[in-house]
């Protein structure tokens, strides 16, 4: 009887492997792969254990620097490697990817994976804190970039060239694979909603990296111009993140009459089809779900013209894109698409069209597949 292949991912979170990569889980069972997951449980296990997935349990903090904590989560990573006996460890953005790296010392034989989400708020910011990471975030670049069974995944062409560029990666070891895919029989295409106000739609976490102080500044000022707009706002207040957007402002977009809040919502559809407009105006990504899902259902994007972004946000093609921090070009962004419905349905027409050409969830999930193989 043939040996049936095992692959454990190492993520933060038991939402995000269920937000991001719960559909990759599945198509790699039905190849015949035992599929593990060991990250934080946060009350969701169930819903991927229904899928067949084997969770296992591990107490990750994100913002925590401490020593101890990282030493704990290697230590529990080790076991559960050791537990599971996994023929590849696919590790999914930074902090596992620091726990990898320091566990697969002991497991030489097991294929690493590193898929980087984006280099994150570490290569963002300028403040003491973050170019101390950032100058140990190089150096562990540096160390994967010597050991033969890692192989790096990122999702846009700004941190591949990254990788080549200022790392010296070879390009053997990395690949780009963009983001987790789009299901386009459950994002279908449909027609921008009725109604006399023109409705604007963010899916995210509510973090400053992800640009919503600017949103709700933009906003404002158009508000002003064009009295029948509308925002909506769907996602977490992330309290483990250092950008979490201030108590002030969480509290005032409570009280906007123009903005509705409508927390972490279950299927993402629900905002879409009720928008004329998507926008994410973040400072840096690896590819943003929230657009590709976006352009997916047929909507034209407001974004910022910076890494990952830029990879689904293409300026007048399928989107208005602009200089982060530019709040005023996020009003005249708004106004422009509010004031034209013509201009709405070509770059939604396009927007679609970028993610059945290239980040359809079958074709990203034989990548994955493929390189698991190679």
């Amino acid at each position: 009887m043939i040996k049936k292949k095992s692959i454990l991912f190492l993520v933060t979170e038991d939402w995000y492997f269920i937000s991001h990569r719960i559909k990759l889980a599945i198509f790699l069972k039905k190849k015949g792969y035992i599929v593990h997951v060991c990250c934080k449980n946060t009350g969701e296990f169930k819903t991927i254990t229904d899928e067949g997935v084997k969770c296992h349990d591990i107490e990750a903090k994100r913002k925590s620097l401490s020593t101890l904590q990282l030493f704990n989560e290697v230590i529990t990573f080790c076991k559960c490697i050791k537990k599971v006996k996994p023929d590849i460890v696919h590790l999914i953005s930074m902090r596992p990817a620091v726990v990898g790296l320091l566990t697969s010392l002991a497991f030489k034989k097991v294929k690493f994976f590193v898929t980087f989400t984006g280099l994150g708020f570490i290569f963002i910011r300028d403040d003491i804190k973050a170019k101390t990471l950032r100058f140990l975030i190089k150096f562990l670049f540096i160390i994967i970039s010597k050991l033969k069974f890692f192989k790096v995944i990122v999702q846009n062409k700004d941190d591949y060239n990254f990788f080549i560029k200022k790392i010296y990666f070879k390009k053997n070891r990395i690949s780009i694979i963009r983001g987790s895919g789009i299901d386009l029989k459950y994002y279908k295409k449909t027609n921008e909603p009725k109604g006399e106000n023109i409705i604007v739609g963010y899916a995210g976490r509510m973090l400053e990296d992800k640009g919503v102080h600017w949103l709700i500044e933009g906003f404002k000022l158009a508000v002003k111009e064009n009295k029948n707009l509308l925002l909506l706002l769907a996602g977490s207040l992330d309290k483990e993140n250092p950008t979490t957007i201030s108590k002030e402002l969480f509290n005032e977009i409570n009280t906007m009459k123009t903005v509705k809040y409508l927390g972490n919502i279950k299927d993402v559809r629900n905002i879409w089809n009720k928008s004329h407009i998507g926008v994410l105006l973040s400072k840096r990504e690896g590819l943003p779900l929230s657009l590709m899902e976006a352009a997916a259902v047929g909507r034209p994007l407001i974004a910022t013209d910076v890494p990952g972004c830029r990879e689904i946000a293409i300026n007048k093609y399928n989107a208005i894109t602009l200089k982060a921090g530019d709040i005023l070009s996020v009003k005249n962004a708004i106004l422009k698409l509010a004031s034209d419905k013509g201009l709405r349905n070509k770059l939604a027409k396009n927007s679609r069209k970028i993610v059945e050409s290239d980040m359809e969830m079958k074709k990203i999930f034989k990548k994955y597949f493929l390189i698991y193989n190679n």
